[in-house]
């Protein structure tokens, strides 16, 4: 198989570890990035995984910066393809041979999911069902092209990440920057698909949330990504946002919309910066 680091970005995630990694550190190389974790995480993975490249924070980076550091090392070593795994799931055996094999025959998508299921094949992923719900059908290649798939399993070529660049971190340290990735991807002239060939689990795990975190992920993240999309008239998406906010605080019965638009406008001149920076 041609060379693929698959990364990894742990935090407190015991009770996946051992089947995420398991399910690739026969076919690839591994990074693992610990994020500050109080589990044994990171002992567990240098115990376990001596092959594995292990980076311990000292603090919590949160998504984008982890990863981004590990694309860049791929980069500067040479590698061909990065797997971006979340630590909540792992790939059925011969997926990640699969999904290479595709990339390597169809330059023009830039990035390649496997189908996302549910712990123990019982269906779809839910996030994932309503990507493809909305997609065009089976191409000729045995390919599903999709505006978009979330990087819980995210197979890109390290050409994909020269042509595109990495994670915006500024913008999206936490959530979002997966879609925003594959807006600029698509925006490139790149492709996205699904290879239903290759099947994968997403554990997700249902956690309670406090309202403060949806309004952030939902509203506050929701708006960056419109106003972010080079492809989307500016201004248009601004006064969008506006409204959206009034909606968002009646359905959260909640004045936090309205906090987190200060921050959105705060971060106007950055918005705009890294719109004309993809032109």
């Amino acid at each position: 198989m041609k060379r693929v680091l698959v990364i990894v970005v742990t935090y407190n995630g015991m009770q996946w570890l051992q089947r995420c990694l398991d399910s690739v550190v026969a076919d690839a190389d591994l990074y693992v990035f610990d994020n500050a974790s109080t589990d044994g995480s990171a002992d567990y993975v240098e115990s376990h995984y001596p092959q594995a490249l292990l980076v311990r924070s000292a603090v919590n980076l949160g998504f984008s910066k982890p990863n981004n550091l590990g694309m860049r090392y791929a980069l500067e070593k040479g590698y061909e393809y990065v797997y971006l795994l979340n630590q909540d799931a792992w790939l059925e055996s011969g997926a990640l041979e699969k999904l290479v094999c595709k990339a390597s025959l169809h330059p023009e998508y830039g990035l390649l999911s496997p189908l996302q299921m549910t712990d123990g094949y019982k269906g779809l992923d839910a996030q994932f069902e309503k990507i493809l719900r909305g997609s065009a059908p089976q191409d000729a290649n045995g390919i599903i092209p999709v505006k978009r798939v979330m990087a819980a399993h995210w197979l890109v070529p390290l050409s994909s990440v020269r042509k595109v660049g990495l994670f915006n971190e500024d913008l999206f340290p936490h959530w979002g920057q997966d879609d925003d990735w594959c807006q600029r991807l698509e925006y490139s002239g790149l492709r996205i698909g699904v290879v239903p060939g290759a099947r994968a689990v997403h554990d997700r795990a249902r956690r309670e949330e406090s309202v403060e975190k949806r309004v952030k992920r939902d509203y506050y993240t929701g708006s960056l990504l419109r106003l972010v999309n080079p492809r989307k008239n500016f201004l248009f998406q601004l006064a969008f946002v506006l409204v959206f906010t009034f909606v968002k605080a009646v359905k959260y019965r909640s004045l936090l919309p309205f906090k987190y638009l200060g921050e959105i406008l705060k971060s106007l001149s950055r918005i705009r910066f890294f719109r004309m920076s993809q032109k």
